[in-house]
């Protein structure tokens, strides 16, 4: 008799010529304040020739399920400064927390590498993924969603490295994460919007500015262009940063992270080689307040919106006015699809960037994809978390749509690898 899994398998996600995939969790530095937390997944073996036991990868860097979940009951239930929050809303999230599925399951084939510099069970493992086999290695750098913490990728970023990318995932701090942890000991807590006539249109332009400020340091400090803090020196970084090709950086990222991924692509456009884009938020409408514009507005081109940046036209961090430029992927979900106002932004954005490359044939065309049935969690790991049966009944509170999620995620992925193979 044929038994059916509780959970949706990742394993067919996770093939590739790596033998093992590394993940190491840099968390914020008090020696380094403009670093933010890093989640690095990269191609690796196990240490030879007395291999240690290898541990492996939680979804939550520490399995700290309640933190996260602590996190989103601030969003959604009570703000964490309340008392209903203290003494009921957290110690329930805790006692959630110990059976919540995700806190038992790990991350197929994984290795987690303890920033305990001379503990390492496994090596970096380069690989060559490129078109031109070269030996240096793509660093691919991923943004966040809003509300999101970094580790809601897991998956994707597991197979990516997998197949032999480097791959970073940063946490940021500008009050867009549910919760995440600061440099010095505390944590900062999802920044929910002011309400009535003290809404302001800068707050949005000015945390993705934060956002892409975070993205592009990040990006120099994997590469070595900018040192500083306690683990800049970790033997697995010593091992990668020689492999890794500064003009092969891929600039990616989900929802609220592609807005913050065009951006920092269209600040320094000749820092990144393309950007894959996943169910990209490129268009802001707060018709109610009088605001309606693309979304980051310098990656179209454009001026922020009136009544924003004190009266400035557009950001000061911005010199590019021709907008974002690189070569471009965006996969788009269906539910996205049916926001006219954001889908015709994407295709512009989309379109611009093919019209400024249209007189080179050596680049490739950017293009818009959509996932049929799908929903904006289907771009995460959501559906990895739960058992089958509650994501029948829970499927539209979570925002997954009727798409079978391991052939959503595959399509994800496939779609991802065909276009960076064109590189």
């Amino acid at each position: 008799m044929k038994v059916t899994p509780l959970f949706h398998s990742p394993h067919r996600l996770l093939v590739g010529d790596a033998p093992l995939v590394g993940v190491l969790d840099l968390p914020s530095s008090a020696s380094n304040h403009e670093r933010p937390p890093i989640r690095l997944f990269f191609p690796a073996t196990t240490v030879s020739p007395k291999p240690r036991r290898v541990k492996q990868a939680r979804y939550f860097v520490n399995n700290r399920v309640s933190y996260v979940l602590q996190g989103f009951a601030h969003i959604a239930l009570a703000r964490h400064t309340t008392k209903l929050y203290r003494f009921i809303v957290r110690p329930l999230m805790w006692m959630v927390s110990l059976f919540f599925p995700v806190r038992f399951l790990k991350i197929p084939d994984t290795a987690l590498v303890t920033t305990k510099k001379d503990d390492s069970p496994v090596r970096y493992a380069p690989l060559n993924n490129n078109s031109n086999k070269t030996k240096s290695q793509s660093l691919i750098m991923f943004s966040h969603g809003l509300t999101g913490t970094g580790e809601e990728n897991a998956l994707f970023c597991t197979a990516l490295a997998k197949r032999g990318y480097v791959v970073a995932c940063i946490h940021h701090r500008d009050g867009s994460s549910s919760r995440v942890p600061m440099p010095d000991g505390t944590c900062k807590f999802y920044e929910h919007l002011p309400n009535g006539d003290d809404y302001s249109p800068n707050h949005r332009l000015e945390q993705v500015s934060f956002r892409a400020k975070e993205f592009l340091y990040a990006t120099k400090w994997l590469l070595g262009e900018e040192q500083g803090g306690d683990d800049y020196d970790h033997p697995i970084l010593q091992q990668i940063r020689p492999k890794l090709d500064t003009k092969k950086v891929v600039a990616s990222g989900f929802s609220y992270g592609s807005t913050t991924c065009a951006l920092a692509a269209t600040a320094q456009p000749n820092r990144f080689q393309c950007a894959v884009f996943l169910d990209g938020w490129f268009h802001v409408d707060y018709s109610s307040k009088g605001y309606l514009y693309n979304f980051p507005p310098e990656a179209f081109g454009e001026d922020w919106p009136n009544g924003a940046n004190n009266g400035n036209e557009r950001s000061h961090v911005i010199e590019n006015k021709e907008g974002l430029t690189i070569p471009s992927i965006f996969i788009n979900s269906a539910q996205f699809e049916g926001y006219e106002k954001l889908y015709a932004a994407t295709t512009t954005l989309a379109n611009n960037i093919n019209s400024h490359n249209k007189h080179d044939s050596t680049i490739p065309e950017s293009k818009l994809h959509v996932i049929p049935n799908t929903k904006h969690q289907n771009f995460c790991d959501v559906g990895f978390w739960l058992p089958k049966v509650l994501l029948r009944r829970l499927g539209k509170l979570l925002a997954l749509g009727d798409a079978d999620v391991l052939e959503a995620s595959e399509n994800i992925l496939d779609l991802t690898l065909k276009f960076l193979k064109q590189f």
